[in-house]
């Protein structure tokens, strides 16, 4: 009876929600920058951020090369650490995502691991190590959009510092171009 009470209050709770999700084809695209855990159904959502390509700025913010980076809903395991899993699940999802529209993971192709992340006063710092691999000019700035936006999604962070292998990304991606 108490579990049953609890999924119930759960569903009102998602009732009164005001965050703005739109699924297409089964994909979750989210609006607002709310996480929110459903500890009834032992899931906790995270956006990560995906891109469509040549969609200027239609499905999302827009960023270079006139993509649009744009949220993803995922439901993982509840954690204390929830930046920390919405990193890991970016690096895990494949090179297209979906479809209408098929999303693209420019970080598909690396070798990335998240060696630590820590957060002071607002600023997030992301250490991954590993080998980045790109797909030419335009994925620069998906590769930034990605983790940043994925990370700027919670409230404890205004600015974002990406570090790889102890280079800055910003360093890291201009060798690469």
């Amino acid at each position: 009876m108490l579990k049953r009470g609890l999924i119930w209050l759960s569903c009102i709770a998602m009732l009164l929600h005001t965050s703005a999700v739109v699924h297409i084809n089964g994909l979750a695209l989210a609006e607002s920058a709310t996480i929110s855990t459903r500890r009834a159904t032992g899931v906790q959502e995270v956006k990560v951020f995906l891109i469509a390509v040549d969609d200027a700025g239609r499905a999302g913010k827009k960023i270079g090369c006139d993509d649009s980076v744009v949220a993803v809903i995922r439901a993982l395991r509840p954690t204390r650490t929830p930046l920390k899993a919405a990193l890991k699940e970016l690096l895990r999802i494949p090179r297209s995502y979906g479809s209408e529209p098929e999303l693209y993971n420019a970080l598909h192709q690396s070798e990335l691991r998240l060696e630590s992340v820590s957060i002071r006063r607002d600023v997030a710092r992301l250490n991954f190590a590993g080998r980045l691999v790109t797909g030419g000019v335009c994925d620069s700035p998906r590769v930034q959009a990605q983790i940043e936006e994925t990370a700027l999604q919670f409230p404890t962070v205004k600015q974002v510092k990406v570090f790889i292998n102890g280079t800055p990304l910003s360093e890291y991606l201009s060798e690469r171009d």
